[in-house]
């Protein structure tokens, strides 16, 4: 097999007005401004991802204790035999919803505290 390079070597040489290369070089310096706005943008941005990271972080923990309130309300509520109730049975049953109500509450304060995707 036969490999064959070619290359083709250009050369432009440009004269430009002193005037030419001042207004090249105030273009350069106006973008090197930009450049640090945008360094410092993406800085505040990438701090505002931290926050917002934790503050998820945080969700998910509350989250994960509703979700547990929830299993331990559901195995409250499994626990009820069928037919007539002691006062123990009935008391369970009180507990249950109060703990259900206690949920409810918290996760309404939750939602009000966030505004609503729609709105």
């Amino acid at each position: 097999m036969n490999d064959r390079h070619i290359h083709h070597h250009h050369h432009f040489h440009f004269h430009h007005s002193p005037e030419a290369r001042c207004e090249v070089m105030r273009r350069l310096e106006s973008m090197d401004g930009k450049i640090d706005l945008v360094t410092e943008d993406t800085e505040t941005i990438m701090a505002t991802l931290e926050e917002l990271n934790a503050a998820f972080a945080i969700i998910s923990t509350s989250v994960d204790k509703v979700s547990a309130d929830t299993d331990k309300l559901i195995a409250q509520l499994a626990s009820i035999p069928p037919g007539g109730l002691t006062p123990e049975q009935q008391a369970a049953i009180d507990s249950a919803v109060e703990s259900a109500n206690a949920i409810a509450n918290r996760l309404k304060a939750i939602d009000d505290k966030v505004p609503d995707a729609n709105a």
